[in-house]
This record gives C-alpha cells, structure tokens and sequence, in this order.
C-alpha cells in the first residue's frame, strides 16, 4: 500500500475450507467472484488497466454495502483469488477516508482485515473499487481482454483467438465454437450459441460483417445468427443491422430497395445476387436484416 494505511479491524476465521477443486483455476475463482458481486450489487464493474500493466481496476462507483455482509459473502473467494492474483477491495467511508478490505489465507485460518488511513474501522461504505494484481504484464494483459470483453448479463467473453490457450489453461474455454471468428470464454463451458451470439459488442459484428463481405468468410456465428432471425429469438437486432450497414458503407457497397425486389452492389459497382433462401447462413443473414419487408 503506497499510503499510510493503518488495520482498522481483523477477524479470524478458523479451520477455513480453501478450495482445492481439481476443477478450480484462478480464473474461474476470479469470475465466480465478480459474477457473484454483480448479482449482489446489482451492478456490473467498469474495468481499467495501469499503464505499467500489472494491475486491474473494477469500479462499482454506485455501490453501497456493509462491511460485515461483503467479507461475509466474499471473504473467502478473495483469499481463494488472492493466492494467485492478489486482489483487495477499497470503499469510502462516511467521514470520507478511504477504507481497504483485505482476506487472505493464515495457515488454516481466513484473515479479514479492514485498513483504513485513520485506523478506524467502518461500517458501511461507497464506491467499491476491487484492484486485482495479475502478477506479470502479460497475464494482467489477458486478464484485461478477458474481463473487458465480458457481456457480465451473462458471464461470456468474446476474444480473438490469441486468448485461446489462456482460456483454456484457465478451463474458460466455451466448447463448440472452433469455426468461430472469435474464440468465447465463461464458467459454462458449454454456453448455447444464442449467449455467445449475444456477447458480441458492436465492434466484433462490424469485424464479423467485414470479413464476410470483404473476405468471404463465413465462421459459424453466421450460423448462429441466421437460426436466431428465422427463430425470431435474435437480440439486439438493430446493433446487427447498424453494423452491416456501417460494414456496407465502409466498402462502399450500395442498395436498391424496392417494394418485392432489392438489388445490392459491391464497392465496384458488381451486382450481387444473395436470396434468403440460399444456402449460406451469411447470405441469408444480410437479406433478412437488411430486406426485412420483402420477406413479410
């Protein structure tokens, strides 16, 4: 701690059941964690990175909780966390100090320990900000993308595929996507492809509709994409069509729309000839979101 922090309050928890699943990684212990803050939070963190790469930052800024109640439900998972990846929350108190929640492992005991820069102890406090020491540069690196890319409604990340082998090492890797433009990561490994569909931000569905229309590549999110518009169960259907038409527009790619008829050229001007009855689930994507009214 680089201020003049002075323990405010420790507690000593005896005989502690660490987790010692053969099944457990720090990264699953990390996700459960903070999946388990946002449901009692009712919140969501905004993750930020050092510049010197280490460590994370994962702000709650509107958050209020009691200090008892947050080592109760937490304590244990942070010192499970912290025996890899060392991770402290900070709050502040009502007098407006700032206040840092320790829990750490004792030989068989869990330590609480509250820090504060007055040594009195809180009972409530505002703001939460979790920071997370990812030990070296590179791991606080994958650690940031991980948790950057997290769609937390439903615990998924969508990367690029240079995050493969961390997701696996950390048993995060969602199965079934290896035709994927992007590999998935989660605590359900067997994620349905409607939840990694919907972890997709703006930016990879622009990627995924530039490398179709640019490249002819067609992963399996296309797939994907085309069963949940004929199963009308697609979400954030306008995200999908604003970024096929920000992707059309980058090309310069153009549209005639008429009333039962459509033509669509590509950036040289070629006609091209997609229906919604083709067989490419990428094809059949683009008409129906782009021609919704022709196939009424």
């Amino acid at each position: 701690m680089l201020r003049p922090y002075r323990k405010a309050w420790e507690n000593t928890v005896s005989d502690y059941d660490y987790q010692t699943n053969s099944e457990s990684t720090p990264g699953r212990e990390l996700l459960s964690l903070l999946l388990d803050i946002n449901d009692w939070l009712g919140a969501a963190p905004k993750v930020y990175r050092s510049l010197q790469g280490r460590t994370l930052y994962l702000s709650y800024p509107n958050a209020v909780f009691p200090v008892d109640d947050f080592f109760d439900c937490f304590g244990g998972s942070m010192a499970d966390v912290s025996r890899t990846w060392p991770v402290c929350g900070f709050g502040v108190a009502d007098n407006q100090e700032t206040v840092c929640l320790t829990a750490g492992q004792d030989g068989d005991a869990l330590k609480l320990v509250q820090h504060s820069l007055s040594g009195k102890s809180a009972e409530v406090l505002t703001s939460l900000c979790l920071q997370l020491d990812g030990t070296t540069k590179e791991t606080a690196e994958r650690l940031g993308r991980l948790l950057t890319g997290m769609k937390w409604q439903i615990g998924i990340a969508a990367l690029n595929w240079e995050d493969e082998d961390f997701l696996k090492e950390q048993k995060l890797a969602v199965t079934g996507a290896s035709r994927g433009r992007f590999c998935y990561g989660g605590l359900e490994t067997q994620a349905a492809a409607g939840d990694c569909l919907y972890s997709l931000d703006f930016p990879k569905k622009l990627a995924l509709w530039l490398s179709f229309l640019k490249d002819g590549f067609q992963p399996i999110e296309f797939e994907w994409l085309a069963d949940s518009i004929g199963e009308n169960t697609l979400l954030n259907r306008l995200e999908w069509e604003l970024s096929l038409e920000e992707a059309m527009d980058q090309l310069g790619f153009r549209t005639l729309n008429r009333e039962k008829s459509f033509e669509l050229f590509d950036g040289k001007g070629n006609k091209l000839y997609y229906g919604a009855d083709c067989r490419s689930a990428a094809e059949r994507s683009l008409v129906k979101l782009l021609f919704p009214l022709n196939y009424q």
